[in-house]
This record gives C-alpha cells, structure tokens and sequence, in this order.
C-alpha cells in the first residue's frame, strides 16, 4: 500500500503544476455556432459551445487535454510530418545547380491534399468537440495554418496565422474587450517594440506539454508573406521580430532559417549566408543538415568565399548518407577554381581524372568525366573537353540528362568550329523532351538547319567518291572494288560459305514458284521445311535465316538503334558510297568512318535518336557486282552524277547563308560551285547571293562586283531588284513598310474601325501573305469575328496562335477561348435560364499588418474561436497605428485637386481609343486576374467614360493611397502579359479617389492631375 501512494502522489503532483492556471490559453476565446449547424445537429450542443458553463477544474483539464492531445492532435501532428517526409523523399534535388531553399518543394506537398485535408478536419474537431479552455487549442490552429501552406493556399495560411496572432496575445484584464491592438514597448527601462509572447513556463511544463503556438505562428506567418512575394511585410515583421526583447530564445534558429530565405528568395546571397549558418539546429534530421550545409558551400563558392565552401563541402561529406551528395560534394570540392589561371585548372582537371580511377567512384564516372570537360572549356582547351565528354558518354549508362549535356556541348564545340556534319550528328544524339538543356526549340532549329547542310554534304561527298572510283584504271577498280566486297562481308558477318545467299531473294524465294513457307510442314515446291517442324527447332533454318540476316545487316549485337550504327561500320568514303551511300558514321570527328572514341580508345556509340533526316539506305547487295553498278562510267551516268553535285553544291550554298547565316562558308561554297560549274548561274542567284554574303562581311569591292554580274547579265531579272534592295534578303529583317502598315491595321481595329479594319488586312495580305502577322492582331481579329457571332472564322484566328506562336502568352487564351466557344451555344443555354438568388453574405475579417491589408471570409475554425459577426477586427504592427502621435504626410493640392493619402482611393486604367469590345474583354481579364491573385480584397470592376476616346476601368476601393498604389505598381508590371493584345500605347494607370474622379470627368483635366500626382510620387507617373 505504502508503494502505491509513493507511486501515485509524484503523479498527483505533477498533475497539479502541469494543469495548473498558469498554462492556460491567453486572450478570450468564445464561440458561437448555433447559426450555422445542419438542422440535424441543431438539438445538441458542442463541448465548445459549453465553455464557461462549469468550472475547469483539474479532472476536467486532465481529461480534455488527454483527449485532445492523444486523440487529435498527435494524429493531426503525424500526418503534417508524414506529408512534409513524403515530399522531401519525393524531391531529386540537382547538384549541378544551386539547389532549393528547403528540402520539400509546396508542390509536392500540395499534391497532397487528401491528407492535408484530414489535418485541417482534425485539428477543427479537436477545438469543437472539446472545451475551448484547453491547453491544445492554439496548436490546432497552428496545424491548421501550416496545413493551408502546405497546400499552398496562402491567404487561408495568412489569415490564420493572424487569427492566433490577435486572439492569443496577452489582452489588458481590465479593459480586454477594446485593446485591438497587438504589441506594446512598455518593457520597463527596454523601450523596445514587443509583439511576442512571453514563455514563463515551469519545469513540468517544459518537459511534459508544447510550448504556445503564437510565437510559432509569427515565423510561419513571414513564410506565408515570403510565398505570397510580400516582402516588404515580411521584412518588416521580421525586423520586429529580431529587436523583440520577449521573442523566445528556442525560436532563434527558426528566425534567423526565415530570414536567411527572405534573402535567399532575392538572391543576397552574402546575407543568406549569414543567417544559414546560424540555422543549422532548425534543421530536420541529419540529412536536412548535410543538405543545408551543401547549400551552404554553394553559397560561399559563388560568393567567392572559397576556402569557407571547401569547409562546407567537407562537412556534408562527414553528415550525408546521399551518396549522391557524397560525390558532388567531393566533385565541386575538387574543381574549386582560385584562379582562372591554366595551371590551376590542370591541377584540379588531374584531382578529377584520379578520383575516376578509384572504385569508389566508379558508378559515377560519367560526371567525373563530364565535370573535368567543363573545366576544360575554361580554358578554353576544346580538344580536350571534348575527348573528356566523349569519355563521360562512354561510362554513361543511364544518366539521360548528362548524356544529353554531354552531346549538346560536343555539338557547340564542333558547331563553333563549324564542323556542321559532326555538330549535326551530336544534335541529332539528343533525347528529346529534357527541359534542362534550356531551349529546345532553338536546338531544334538548329538541328533541322544542320539536317538540310549534312544532307547535301553527303550527296556531294558520295558522288565525288563515286567519281574518283570511276577515274581509276578497270584494273585498279575491280582490284578495288573485290577488296572492298570482301571487307564489307567480314564487316557484316557474311562469311565465304554464305556466297550462296549472295542474291538478296535467293535464300528463301524463288521467282518461278511461290515462296517458301518456312513456318509450314507442308513439303512443296520451294519448301526446305518438309520434316514439318517448327522453324526455330529446325537448325537448317535457322542457320540460312541467319546467314540471309548478316548479309544484309551485318553482326548485330543486342542494343537498341542497331540499324543507324550499323552504318558506322563502313569507315571509308568511298566504301560507304559503293555500299550505298551512308558516308561512315556521322558522329566520326576525325572523318567519315572513323569510330568515335573515347581518351582511351573505346568506341561511342553515336546517336540514340529513331533516326536521321540526312541519313540513307544501306545497299543490301555488297557483291562486286552489285557495288560496281553505283559507280558513273558512262558519259550520261557522268553526267548525272555532275548534275548532283552541282545542284547540292548552290543548295548547300544557300544553307550556309538563309540557314545558318555563316557568311564566309557560303563564299566560299558559292565560289567553288562557280569554278567547278561555272555555266550553272541559276538565272542570276548565285551572283546576287555572293554579293549580298560580301556585302555582309563588308567587302563592298566583291559585292558590287557581283552586283554588276547580276544588274548586267540578268538586268530583267528579279534577281536585280533584290540585289539593288539586299535588306530584303535579310531573313531577320522585315520589311518597315509591311511593318508599319499592319500596325496601321490593328490600331484601325483597336479603334472599332472593324470594315476599314478587315479592308486594308486583306489589301496587306494580298501583298505580304501572312508573313507579318503577328498574335496580337490575330487575337483581337478573332474577338471583333466572335461579338459577330462568326465563330468558325474567330477559331481559325485563335487556332492560328496556337500553331504559330506556341511561346506567346497569347497561345494559352487562345486556347481557353476555343474550349468556350466550342461550348457556346450550351453555355448561352446555361446561363439563359440560370435563376441567380442572392445568398446572405458572410462574415468578413480584416486584418492589417504593416500597412498590408488582408480581407475574406472568416473559416469556420476562426469563427469557432471568436463571435465575430460584422464587426472587424484590427491587428497591427504598423508604426502610424501604435504610434498616433506621429505626423503624417499632409495632403497635396492644386487649382482643382486635392490628393489625401489617408482617404480612400481608386485604381483607374485610361484605355485611349479603344473600342468598347476591347474594353470589355480587358475588364473580363482584370477580373479574372484580381480573382485569382487578389481575391481576398474583394475588387469591383467598373467601365466609365472620361471623354470620347478615353475609356475607364475603375478598381475600388482601397482604404489609402499606399494599399492603392501597391496594387497599381503590380497590376502595371502584370498587365502585358494579362492583356497582351494590348500595345501598351493604348492603356495607363493612375490612383485617383471617388471625389477626384468625378471632378476629372467633369473637368477633363487629366493634365493637371497628372501633375499633382507627379508632385506626390515623384517618377512614379
């Protein structure tokens, strides 16, 4: 008995200090939900609502703080921690690039939402079902705020944290009911603003309950502002914050991790640096403080703070379990560069080739490789890099994303050296789809341009291989030619008892009876299955099968893209023309048949594309005599050979020149298809093109003297009118008349001139073609042809944007529009009989903090914690509201304006001759835009008119000048890409409040008050 009470009293007296008075929630909580219960539930009463009813004695705090933690709270807690796990498990972080702030991105967690979802629906039973005096309350509504972040609802988030800001903060016991404000500086001697919470708790409390959530709720607050990109907000409570004398001691790292993001999201990295180092025990786990401290090294390495970055990298190695981490670490460890100077990079070119001879890392020797490439390019040395990325291709087995790099540096190097076939041929290597090579439709421009040049290069290259073969004596051309054949069978596996097979049908068909069924048991003519097995049980079979296969492909080992290397087999110009025409492999960089290779020798295979624009067919019939029938020995097969080349050689020409745009090669192609062919002047062409690429390099000696040619030769000609205009040629120049007159056009449009409009459109079409059309005119051609109800034509438009300017940010409302109006007739339907009841609004709240104005309707958590009604609530940082004795900027004036920042003001957008159709789709794309990027301000959207040709969109209302001008600064940096069809010629904004505006509209001043705004904000307007 004597062990029992010893046993229990430790308890009982821990009981007493744990749920002692002390440890109450602070502010007035109270609730009232009686209104807004489903009818089922309107007969019973919720624990929440019974607060206040009985005392809180200490059995009724024990239990509801058990239940509340041990049933919602620990469970609520579990699934935040299991989401933000699953979302940093989820991340592949790239150690090539600075890597993320955190080690969960939001979209992965908000991917999550289900679970999120729980989280908010358990922590707000926790706070109804249970009495609001419990010790749990404020955690809930923190897991409820950290719930919306993580969905990436931020204004719920925001109102949240602000909620736990107003209601737990310490109120005044005498007059609680009407001190609105948070925050105090009296301190005692410290004058010093404090808006935190003191944490007084004892021992017990420290070790057996969570410490209150208003604090927290504060940090999380400034991340929420950080996402939201309010900045300005975020610096300020953070300041405040930082100079609070009662802010907590356990909170520090969290402070000085919140900044260092504040920092690092605008790219102060010296900063961020500061404040990352003092972060590290906020950390996660061991892992998150490897990761942090890789961040950390990154850091110092681009602020140049070397030996500090070296550190960093030593102590993730020590920390990280990612062996990835591990050697990216030890990589950027090891290519440090001090200097640019080229015996630091040997150096640190060496440290690599030694780290990729040790097992260690030998799964990772492709990065190795490819980062001493990149050291090479430095240099610059590109002999070298690209021996180097070659070797990285040849370890790579499955890193797609280095391969692809690896390929598209080789393709620039061999492009700058204007080696197009091999630049060509790397291009051609890439795996599309990989959004980090940058972009991909330029690489795709230039892979296509390449595709064109290597395509004439090879019919050129063959046909003079084929006519080098045909000049040799007959003697030394059969001597050739067996030699060849016999080579080229050794190559494809065609063995000498095979000859047999020689004839591409022989094997298995003949011409004078049916073909031979091999998978057939039925003895026939032609059938060599007669035993009626099956063909992969019949070895005679198989072995014929097998000999037909190596004839015509060659050995094939087991890899993908087999057929495309099967034509780098053929190392020899004059094999590969004989053979077919496939000059080699295209990927050779020392000429045509030579494999690619790495340092040491090992081969590369060379594409891993589905196959080739300027690739050819492989010849099936290799014997002497087949390969002889490709080769020009009579005057007319000559003849035709001559006229291949020559046809290629201007083409190839003209690639240089259009495509590429290289001046010098295009000469010089140009000048050898003159001296080789100089009878083939293409009616002029070829002189007006050499004019114009010596003209381009500015040898004005060489261009006029072809200008000549062309003016005296071929005066007629159209030739001499482009070569007397050159600027036409230019494929990067548009014609300014052209230019200017459909500028003409769409202003005609924009103006409602809709038939003096579509009139000059079809007169400039008729000259230009549609060369000159832009998005914009197309977008709002479509717009003026669907308020005509002409749909199909309006689509065309819109689908002409889609197809054309991909990258516009037009595209996408184009897009939106052709769903609409697909769906127009039903939506027309809908909304026809669509009967609208106007619903009771709800509540709101209105929170300001530092000068940020936040509004929308209270969630039904915060409406458990306090009976707000209509009446606003008003929380606040701001140094004009704690501070009324401080002196504002007094109003300014003129003749007829005065402009009070204090009063409320309007946000105006002048649209200037634009026709009311326009207007009234800018007002539907500001309305969708303020719904979704300000949808807690609640904006009203109105058209009004200033004179004939100023037309008014009106934002109202903001509470001040300095809200109003928040929003115009943005909406301003916003509104090309929202109404992009738009020139910004035709719109303007200003703040203006109602009094003003209606002095504007009647006095049609907007000069003077523009001047007295230029007054107030000086280069602002």
């Amino acid at each position: 008995m004597k062990i029992r009470i010893f046993k229990v009293f430790p308890l009982f007296i821990f009981s007493f200090f744990y749920f002692s008075p002390g440890t109450a929630q602070l502010g007035k909580i109270t609730v009232d939900l009686e209104k807004d219960k489903p009818k089922k539930f309107q007969a019973r009463t919720l624990k929440s609502e019974k607060t206040g009813e009985k005392k809180f004695t200490l059995p009724r705090r024990f239990v509801q703080n058990t239940v509340s933690h041990y049933n919602y709270f620990f469970n609520a807690n579990n699934k935040i921690t299991g989401v933000i796990e699953r979302a940093r498990l989820s991340r592949k972080d790239d150690f090539t690039t600075l890597l993320p702030f955190y080690s969960y991105s939001l979209d992965n967690t908000s991917s999550q939402s289900t679970d999120l979802d729980s989280v908010i629906y358990k922590a707000t039973a926790g706070i109804l079902l249970h009495d609001l005096r419990s010790d749990w309350v404020d955690n809930f509504y923190l897991l409820i705020g950290e719930a919306y972040y993580l969905r990436k609802d931020f204004d719920s988030a925001a109102m949240t944290f602000q909620f736990i800001n107003y209601s737990l903060y310490p109120k005044n016991k005498k007059n609680q009911d009407d001190q609105l404000i948070v925050g105090s500086n009296d301190n005692g001697s410290n004058r010093a603003m404090s808006i935190s919470s003191k944490e007084d708790r004892n021992l017990i409390n420290k070790v057996f309950s969570r410490p209150p959530s208003r604090n927290e709720a504060l940090i999380w607050q400034i991340r929420t502002l950080i996402e939201m990109e309010e900045y300005g907000d975020a610096a300020g409570l953070i300041a405040t914050l930082q100079n609070d004398p009662v802010f907590p001691g356990r909170l520090d790292p969290a402070l000085e991790e919140i900044t260092a993001y504040w920092f690092y999201k605008q790219q102060q990295y010296d900063s961020t640096i500061a404040h990352l180092e003092n972060s590290i025990p906020a950390t996660i786990d061991r892992e998150d403080q490897a990761r942090r401290e890789f961040l950390l090294a990154q850091l110092n390495e681009i602020t140049r703070n070397l030996e500090t970055a070296s550190e960093y990298y030593d102590k993730a190695i020590q920390h990280t379990l990612d062996p990835l981490m591990d050697i990216y670490a030890n990589l950027n460890k090891a290519k440090m560069l001090r200097s640019e100077d080229p015996a630091e990079i040997d150096r640190s070119i060496l440290t690599l080739l030694k780290m990729a001879k040790k097992d260690k890392y030998d799964l990772y020797r492709d990065i190795i490789y490819y980062a001493a490439a990149d050291l090479a390019l430095i240099k610059p040395d590109t002999a070298a890099a690209s021996a180097l990325f070659k070797r990285s291709i040849h370890y790579n087995e499955s890193n797609v994303s280095y391969k692809n790099k690896a390929f598209l540096n080789l393709a620039e190097i061999s492009y700058n050296n204007k080696d197009y076939k091999n630049a060509f041929a790397f291009y051609d290597s890439l795996q599309t789809g990989d959004t980090s090579l940058g972009d991909l439709t330029q690489i795709q421009e230039r892979r296509n341009a390449l595709g064109k040049i290597v395509e004439q290069i090879k019919i050129i290259e063959r046909e003079d291989s084929l006519q080098s073969i045909a000049a040799m004596s007959q003697g030394d051309r059969d001597a050739f030619i067996k030699t060849l054949s016999k080579r080229l069978r050794k190559e494809r596996g065609v063995n000498d008892q095979d000859q047999e097979y020689t004839n591409s049908a022989a094997a298995f068909f003949d011409t004078k009876n049916s073909p031979a069924d091999i998978f057939s048991g039925d003895a026939g003519a032609g059938n060599t299955n007669a035993k009626g097995d099956w063909y992969f049980n019949n070895a005679s079979l198989k072995a014929k099968g097998a000999a037909e296969f190596k004839k015509v492909w060659g050995k094939r080992s087991n890899v993908d893209n087999w057929r495309r290397l099967g034509a780098s087999q053929a190392n020899n110009a004059a094999a590969s023309s004989l053979a077919g025409g496939a000059m080699g492999d295209p990927l050779s960089p020392g000429g045509e048949g030579q494999a690619l290779t790495d340092a040491a020798g090992n081969p590369i295979t060379g594409s891993d594309s589905q196959g080739s624009s300027a690739g050819t067919e492989i010849q099936g019939d290799i014997s002497p005599e087949g390969l002889l029938l490709n080769v020009p020995l009579t005057k007319e097969s000559l003849g035709v050979s001559n006229n291949k080349v020559a046809k290629s050689l201007f083409q190839l020409g003209k690639n240089y020149q259009s495509l590429l745009e290289d001046y010098p090669v295009a000469i010089e192609t140009y000048e050898r298809s003159l001296e080789r062919f100089p009878d083939s002047l293409y009616q002029g062409e070829l002189y007006t093109n050499l004019s114009y690429c010596y003209g381009k390099i500015g040898d004005d000696g060489k261009a006029n003297f072809y200008k000549n040619l062309v003016l005296n030769k071929f005066g007629g000609s159209k030739y001499a009118q482009m070569v007397t205009h050159p600027e036409s040629m230019s494929p990067a120049t548009k014609d300014p008349a052209a230019t200017k007159r459909y500028t003409d056009v769409y202003n005609l449009f924009i103006e409602g001139k809709f038939d003096e409009a579509l009139k000059e459109k079809n007169a400039a079409d008729s000259v230009y073609g549609n060369n000159y059309w832009d998005p914009q005119l197309l977008y709002i051609e479509a717009v003026y042809f669907i308020k005509q109800r002409q749909d199909s034509v309006a689509m065309d438009r819109l689908n002409g944007i889609v197809s054309k300017f991909a990258s516009s940010p037009l595209a996408e409302k184009a897009g939106t529009m052709i769903d609409v109006l697909k769906r127009r007739s039903s939506i027309e339907e809908y909304l026809s009989n669509l009967q609208v009841e106007r619903v009771k609004e709800d509540s709101e709240i209105i929170v300001y903090d530092s000068a940020k104005v936040i509004k929308g309707v209270m969630p039904a958590t915060v409406a458990a914690r306090q009976n707000v009604g209509p009446k606003q609530v008003v929380v606040t940082t701001d140094a004009a509201v704690l501070n009324p004795e401080k002196k504002l900027a007094p109003p300014v004036q003129n003749a007829t304006f005065i402009y009070d920042e204090l009063q409320p003001q309007n946000v105006i957008m002048i649209l200037d001759k634009v026709d009311p159709v326009y207007g009234s789709e800018a007002k539907n794309a500001f309305g969708r835009y303020t719904a979704e990027k300000f949808r807690l301000l609640n904006l009203e959207i109105t058209k009004d008119t200033l004179s004939k040709d100023q037309a008014l969109l009106v934002f109202s209302q903001f509470d001040n000048g300095v809200e109003a001008m928040k929003f115009l600064e943005r909406i301003r940096r916003d509104a090309p890409g929202e109404v992009s069809w738009l020139s910004p010629s035709k719109y303007s904004f200003l703040v203006i409040s109602k009094e003003n505006l209606e002095l504007l509209k009647q006095k049609k001043n907007l000069n003077d008050y523009l001047e007295l705004l230029r007054k107030k904000y000086p280069g602002k307007f």
